[in-house]
């Protein structure tokens, strides 16, 4: 078989940098930490922990992301912090960001982030979100979602052009929300991707979690990207079924390795899922990662995590 071995997102950040942070800036803040020498020295040790596990296609980690996917939000000119809310399901929490004014894009959002871990010559996929900003965030100056989200869409493509001109070949855009949105908000999402994705020498990911794609699964196939991101281990029966009866002419990025467990997965069935996998989408198009970001585990857990991804495909031939 040949497929990628993949980075869905974020990583623990290791003990030592979250002290480091807390005392650079306090906990929950909506401005993110500074790219100094030990922000440089905690990537290098993430970036070192996925080459052990053979992981091709790598994040820095999002390590300076102190709220969750709404970190981008507060590198945009026109959103302000609002109060704590969970982040979904989890037990985490995160400034719900609102929008005040017209949303521009005056600084670069994720750009010197990815440039200092492109620095390291590993192949590195940045990480954006869209609609799903819109859903975990309040608005007070559009005048509809469809506006909001259009003008959120077209701030990002300003970022995702500078990316791929950085070196960028990859750029996942989380989506969790779509997989609930009805069909009025796919709608909009499409026209919103449109406007993403415009003239970005790229490929996109479209990555789904948290759940089955069973609503939106066939919307989602006529998105403008080229590929999607599902997740195998809390959508497990019904994403198989999915790919096998409508097939699926994208790119697959299967989430396989559960990121909110610390009990670690027998490689073996994982090797057996990813074999099923491969019965419905061709191998070389195929990227294998956890099914979401890592972040919800300790750092030694993480690690563990991406061991046992990469025993999985040992005897594999990896593209």
């Amino acid at each position: 078989m040949e497929f990628v071995t993949s980075m869905a997102g974020s990583y623990p950040r290791p003990d030592w940098f979250k002290l480091h942070l807390k005392k650079q800036e306090g906990s929950q803040k909506g401005v993110a930490g500074l790219i100094d020498d030990r922000y440089v020295k905690a990537l290098k040790q993430v970036l070192d922990e996925q080459d052990k596990a053979q992981i091709q296609l790598k994040t820095d980690g999002q390590l300076l992301w102190h709220n969750m996917l709404c970190h981008l939000c507060y590198k945009i000119e026109g959103f302000a912090p609002g109060g704590l809310i969970r982040f979904y399901d989890n037990n985490m929490y995160y400034q719900k960001p609102r929008v005040e004014s017209e949303l521009k894009r005056k600084n670069s959002i994720i750009l010197s982030e990815y440039l200092k871990a492109r620095e390291s010559g590993h192949d590195i996929k940045p990480v954006l979100s869209c609609y799903t900003l819109t859903k975990l965030s309040s608005n007070s100056f559009y005048s509809s979602d469809d506006d909001f989200l259009q003008a959120l869409a077209s701030v990002l493509n300003q970022e995702a052009r500078d990316l791929a001109d950085a070196g960028a070949r990859v750029i996942q855009v989380d989506e969790p929300a779509l997989l609930s949105a009805d069909k009025e908000g796919l709608e909009i999402a499409k026209k919103a991707f449109e406007v993403l994705v415009k003239d970005v020498d790229a490929s996109f990911v479209l990555s789904t979690y948290y759940a089955d794609a069973s609503k939106a699964f066939a919307e989602l196939l006529e998105f403008p990207v080229q590929g999607i991101g599902l997740d195998f281990v809390e959508g497990k029966d019904i994403n198989l079924k999915l790919i096998k009866e409508h097939g699926l002419d994208l790119d697959l990025q299967a989430g396989v390795v559960d990121a909110r467990t610390t009990r670690m997965e027998d490689p073996a069935n994982v090797s057996k899922l990813v074999s099923e996998i491969t019965k419905a989408v061709d191998s070389d198009r195929l990227y294998v990662c956890p099914n979401m970001g890592l972040e919800y585990l300790p750092y030694v857990k993480a690690a563990q995590k991406l061991s046992v991804l990469s025993d999985s495909i040992r005897g594999g031939v990896l593209r």
